[in-house]
């Protein structure tokens, strides 16, 4: 693999399978969901210099990880002759037809992008109406139960503790809600920085890095067209994911390596509509989960 990702040397062309999984991840700017603050995303300055003069088609992971990739600031990017090595996973690349090269660049994106949001990302604050979606969710599930509402601002206090109060202030802040700005919304969304960050715990990390890879795989037609019928994804596929949470050393447990084993397809279960924390990435745009 070369030592140095140039603009003029193929690079755009070697990073396009990270392409595909921004364009799958990245979220609409325009979106008024887009709950976090792009402002503590930053590429380095060499990389916004560069970035006006990128070929037509680049996007911004791109550029983030060519930066990252030549000052070889990528945890797992020495592994690459032990990749080229393994049997099992050359093996595997071959038989769903995807080229080695991309899909090497694509493994180290994907290890970088889970290593700076799950072990390395900023946590941040529920925004507003995170947190008045939360109040009002909890009203509304608490049905007759006896209520009470506390305020609290310096020295004053007040207390409600009449349901009939409350369940108003409910019903006046979804009315406000039907009817707000589009702007006050997008404000309303911003998230701000927590006091201490959260280290996430491996589990998650494996489910996220493992669904990149997967969905990377359901834009390919050549591996889509090997898959049984009605099944969501090959054992191949299966295998290959396998093997490189272990390959990568996300995790040590050697069960990833059993051929055929139901070690994955646990895991993605588990965090099929799993919440994931407030962490955002500190390196690259964030991604919607």
């Amino acid at each position: 693999m070369i030592d140095k990702l140039e603009w003029n040397n193929n690079a755009f062309e070697l990073m396009k399978y990270i392409g595909i999984i921004e364009d799958i991840y990245m979220p609409d700017f325009d979106n008024y969901e887009y709950r976090i603050n792009v402002s503590l995303c930053e590429a380095s300055k060499e990389a916004i210099k560069e970035a006006s003069n990128r070929i037509f088609g680049t996007t911004d992971c791109m550029i983030i990880f060519k930066d990252r990739y030549n000052k070889r600031l990528l945890t797992i990017q020495h592994l690459y002759d032990k990749y080229l090595k393994e049997r099992e996973i050359q093996n595997l690349l071959q038989y769903l037809e995807v080229d080695v090269d991309k899909f090497w660049l694509l493994l180290l994106f994907a290890f970088d992008y889970c290593e700076n949001m799950f072990y390395q990302g900023i946590t941040m604050k529920l925004n507003p109406i995170e947190q008045i979606e939360q109040l009002v969710a909890m009203i509304d599930k608490s049905a007759d139960d006896t209520m009470t509402l506390n305020f609290k601002a310096g020295k004053l206090k007040a207390e409600i503790d009449d349901t009939r109060a409350i369940r108003f202030i409910v019903d006046a802040i979804k009315k406000y809600a039907n009817e707000a700005d589009i702007e006050i919304l997008k404000h309303l969304s911003r998230r701000i920085k927590a006091d201490e960050s959260e280290i996430l715990k491996e589990s998650p990390f494996i489910a996220f890095f493992a669904n990149m890879l997967l969905c990377f795989f359901n834009m390919q037609p050549q591996i889509r067209n090997k898959r049984k019928a009605g099944t969501k994804h090959s054992l191949k596929e299966m295998e290959l994911v396998s093997f490189l949470i272990y390959f990568t050393r996300i995790s040590t447990n050697d069960k990833w390596l059993d051929i055929e084993n139901e070690y994955l397809k646990a895991y993605l279960k588990q965090y099929k509509d799993y919440n994931y924390p407030n962490n955002t990435n500190n390196v690259y745009p964030e991604f919607t989960t």
